[in-house]
């Protein structure tokens, strides 16, 4: 009795009409099935994500034979962006982009290991690129491909364009910072921010009477609390962030920004708290997190993971497109 049906199969590829290849490749699924359910990384989870990683590595062995599909416009864009054809995995002169390769499997594995929010903000997964669970896992389904490669048929139909990750994340061109030049017409805010600290784009605030009396006294806001964004009067740790668009405010992230001028700077709460603005929709506004990742002031948020500094200081940009999404360079 087949463990995985053909219905799954398809759904995956998101068409209804059944290929001459598609047998094959549902075998394949269901061949495998067993080494991920005995696998440290799958062996707790449901029969859903069971079933959901066997096909998931089918659709890549499917997709590098065939040279289409939701794993090659993954692999090409990623190229684009990044010049080398995924993260996390340094990548020798062993590895092939079109065929198979350990470290591809490896990062299929992580996708379906670590999710972006859906419903709630804060309902994101993390999972090490490192785990040797997944590391041994890639090299037990690489063997098992290399066995059949010479067999696996081509499809001639590409799979989903978005098993892998949603290209749009990986289409969105990275902006350049909002520098302020001779030319640039400030907004008279950003004018008195910058006055004010002397021309360091960043200014630091404990909590919203300290960030209130700014509003008044430097700003010249009117002193009435509706005027005040009372929506900020339960949060603290302010960071302004004035540049060329305007004046950005972020609350609950200024500990995390190494300045000389940031007398709120906690090195041990950036390494502990800091990564949750890369993957926490909404957390930072995403030019203040790419400032401060520009600028190298953010040097200690790191990934709560096995070489999760290395990860995050390196693969940064990834990580927010991969768990950000549409707060990716959103405003």
């Amino acid at each position: 009795m087949a463990t995985i049906t053909m219905k799954e199969w398809l759904g995956a590829n998101e068409r209804t009409r059944v290929l001459l290849t598609d047998k094959w490749y549902l075998d394949f699924a269901i061949k495998v099935l067993p080494f991920i359910k005995q696998s440290s990384v799958f062996k707790y989870e449901n029969k859903r994500a069971q079933t959901e990683a066997a096909i998931s590595v089918s659709l890549y062995l499917q997709d590098a034979i065939s040279q289409n599909g939701g794993w090659k416009l993954f692999s090409d864009l990623y190229f684009r962006q990044y010049g080398t054809y995924l993260p996390f995995y340094p990548l020798t002169d062993e590895y092939i982009p079109d065929e198979i390769n350990t470290e591809d499997i490896a990062f299929v594995i992580w996708t379906l290991k670590s999710h972006f929010a859906i419903w709630e903000d804060d309902q994101y997964t993390l999972f090490s690129p490192y785990d040797e669970g997944l590391l041994e896992l890639s090299r037990i389904l690489y063997d098992i491909m290399d066995e059949c490669f010479e067999e696996a048929p081509i499809s001639k139909e590409p799979s989903s364009d978005i098993w892998v990750m949603g290209p749009d994340l990986l289409e969105m061109p990275t902006t350049p910072l909002p520098e302020i030049t001779s030319e640039t017409k400030l907004k008279k805010d950003v004018e008195r921010c910058l006055e004010y600290s002397k021309g360091a784009p960043l200014l630091y605030f404990a909590n919203y009477k300290e960030l209130c009396t700014f509003f008044v006294k430097v700003l010249k806001w009117e002193d009435n609390p509706s005027s005040l964004l009372p929506d900020l009067k339960y949060k603290k740790e302010f960071v302004i962030y004035a540049n060329a668009k305007g004046m950005l405010i972020a609350h609950n992230v200024a500990a995390y920004f190494c300045e000389d001028h940031n007398p709120l700077y906690d090195a041990k709460r950036a390494a502990a708290e800091g990564y949750r603005m890369f993957c926490r929709p909404g957390a930072c506004p995403f030019d203040l997190l790419k400032y401060g990742m520009t600028k190298g002031i953010l040097p200690d948020v790191q990934l709560p993971l096995f070489k999760g500094k290395e990860l995050l200081q390196q693969y940064w940009d990834f990580i927010a497109r991969y768990y950000l999404c549409e707060y990716y360079e959103g405003e």
